[in-house]
C-alpha cells in the first residue's frame, strides 16, 4: 500500500471542545506543552538582531508552495493572489516559498525560479506585503533529492538514502552529485541573493531543511570528498553558502535559513539523530551549527523538523487524511516546540520562529501565547492555517478566531501537489482550490 495514501481513517480523533479537554488530553499523553489564555503576547513586537527592521507582531507565515509559477519560474496571477491573502492576514511576516537557484533544483516545473529577466515581477511581492507593514523573506532553494523538471534528466543526490528510496525509488546506477557542481553553488547562491535584494525582500533565506540539496548534505555520512563524512565536511556546503550571501547582500538584508534541526530519519541517513540507529533526536550538532551560523551574521531561523516526503506527521502533524502516523499528533506538537525551546534557550538572541501550531485549529493561539510568554521561541509561524484562513493573525490577536475558517489538518492542500496541481485549500478556500483538487485528484486513492 503507498504510504502516502489519502482519505484513510487514522486512530487518532480530534476529541476535544475545549481548552480544558485539551489540558487533559495532554495530560493524560503525558507530555507537556505550554497553554496560556492571555493573547496579548501576540501582538508583541519583535527584534531582530543587528537590524534596524522589526516584526510588528508574534505571528508569522510559513514558506508555502504554491507552484503556479509560468514555467520559466515568474510568478502568475495565482501567484500573485496568494500574496495579497497573506499581506491580509495581520501577520507581520511572510516567508516566501522556494524560489529555485537553477533550473535544475527545481522541485516542479512551475516552482518559483528568480532570474534577472522576472526580478521586476519579484518586486511586486515584495511591495504587496510592505503595503501590509509585513517584512518579505525570499527562501532560495535547491531541491536536490526531489528535483523534479524539465533541465536534469534525474534528481541531484548527494548519497544512496536506503530510507528514501524504498519511498521513491530511483535507478540503481543513477550517479551521485560531484563536488565540482556543488562548488559552484555558493556563488549561484549570493548572485540569486542579489537580485532577491534588488526585488526588496527584507530577509534572504539559504534554505536547508527537509532533505533537500543541503539538508542532505548534512545528512552525507557515507559520502567520500570534501562534502561527506565529517562534520566540517557535510556541513561545508550550507556554511559557504550563507557566507558568500552575507557576503553579497552586506546589510541590505537580514541573512536567515529555514533550517530542520533534526531528519527524524535513522543514523546514518539522518542529521540530528542518535547514533543508534534509533529515531532519537540529538541535538549535540544542530546546536553548534545554528551557533556557527550565528556567528556568521544569520539573524532569522524559521524551524522544522522531519521531511514531508518521508514523515509529513512529524513537521506536519495531522489526525484527517494523509497515512496512518505512527503517534499521537500531539506527541509530534511537543517534539516540534521541546526542539525550538532548546534552541532558542541556548541562543537568545537569534529570531527563532517556531512551527507545530496549526494541528491545535482554533486552541492554536493559546498554544501561540504559551509558548511565547514561556521562551519557547521569539515568534510562531503558521503554513497550513495560512492558506486555509484569510486574515488567521489578525483574528487571533484580536481574540476571534473562528473555527469555520481553520485549517482542518486534512492534507489536502499536500495532495494536490502530490498530484501535480497547483497548490491550495480546497476546503476554505474552494471557489479556486477546490476545481483544482477535483481535477488533479477525484478519484485517486494514491498519490505519488
Amino acid at each position: 500500500m503507498d504510504r502516502f495514501a489519502f482519505d484513510m481513517k487514522t486512530p487518532y480523533s480530534y476529541d476535544f471542545n475545549s481548552l480544558g479537554e485539551l489540558k487533559e488530553k495532554i495530560a493524560s499523553l503525558g507530555l507537556s506543552l505550554p497553554l496560556s489564555d492571555d493573547l496579548s503576547v501576540l501582538s508583541r513586537e519583535v527584534a531582530i538582531d543587528g537590524s534596524d527592521k522589526k516584526l510588528k507582531n508574534s505571528l508569522t507565515i510559513h514558506p508555502m508552495e504554491g507552484f503556479d509559477a509560468d514555467k520559466d519560474g515568474t510568478p502568475t496571477e495565482l501567484s500573485f493572489r496568494r500574496y495579497r491573502r497573506f499581506a491580509d492576514s495581520g501577520a507581520s511576516l511572510a516567508w516566501s516559498e522556494a524560489i529555485s537557484v537553477v533550473p535544475e533544483g527545481r522541485s516542479n516545473p512551475r516552482q518559483f525560479m528568480l532570474t534577472e529577466r522576472n526580478v521586476g515581477e519579484y518586486a511586486k511581492i515584495a511591495e504587496t506585503l510592505h503595503g501590509a507593514g509585513m517584512l518579505a523573506a525570499a527562501q532560495l532553494t535547491h531541491s536536490g533529492r526531489f528535483s523534479k523538471n524539465d533541465a536534469t534528466p534525474h534528481p541531484i543526490i548527494m548519497e544512496r538514502n536506503p530510507y528514501m528510496e524504498k519511498l521513491r525509488p530511483l535507478p540503481e546506477d543513477m550517479p551521485c552529485v560531484t563536488d565540482g557542481y556543488l562548488d559552484r553553488l555558493p556563488e549561484i547562491f549570493a548572485a540569486r541573493a542579489k537580485l532577491a535584494v534588488e526585488a526588496g525582500f527584507d530577509i534572504i533565506d539559504v534554505k536547508c531543511c527537509h532533505h533537500y540539496l543541503f539538508s542532505e548534505a548534512l545528512a552525507a555520512f557515507g559520502r567520500p570528498g570534501r562534502y561527506g563524512g565529517s562534520y566540517e565536511n557535510r556541513t561545508r556546503l550550507f556554511r559557504d553558502s550563507v557566507a558568500a550571501v552575507k557576503a553579497e547582500v552586506g546589510n541590505r538584508a537580514i541573512i536567515g535559513s529555514r533550517f530542520g534541526a533534526c531528519d527524524m530519519i535513522p543514523y546514518p541517513y539522518g542529521f540530528g539523530m542518535k547514533t543508534d540507529g534509533t529515531l532519537t533526536p540529538d541535538y549535540t550538532e544542530p546546536l553548534k551549527l545554528i551557533g556557527e551560523l550565528v556567528a556568521a551574521g544569520v539573524s532569522v531561523i524559521d524551524l522544522t523538523l522531519g521531511s514531508p516526503y518521508y514523515n509529513p506527521h512529524v513537521n506536519r502533524p495531522h489526525n484527517k487524511g494523509g497515512y496512518i502516523p505512527p503517534e499521537h499528533p500531539l506527541v509530534g506538537v511537543e517534539r516540534l516546540l521541546s526542539a525550538s525551546k532548546l534552541i532558542h534557550e541556548a541562543y537568545p538572541s537569534l529570531c527563532l520562529i517556531g512551527t507545530g501550531y496549526s494541528y491545535l485549529k482554533e486552541f492554536s493561539p493559546y498554544l501561540a501565547a504559551g509558548a511565547l510568554k514561556d521562551g519557547y521561541c521569539s515568534a510562531v509561524g503558521f503554513g497550513r492555517m495560512a492558506f486555509a484562513y484569510e486574515g488567521f493573525a489578525r483574528d487571533m490577536i484580536a481574540g476571534r478566531f473562528d473555527r469555520n475558517k481553520s485549517c482542518i489538518t486534512c492534507g489536502k492542500c499536500t495532495e494536490i501537489m502530490r498530484a501535480g496541481g497547483t497548490t491550495g485549500c480546497p476546503i476554505r478556500d474552494k471557489d479556486v482550490y477546490l476545481p483544482i483538487y477535483r481535477e488533479y485528484c477525484k478519484g485517486k486513492k494514491y498519490v505519488t
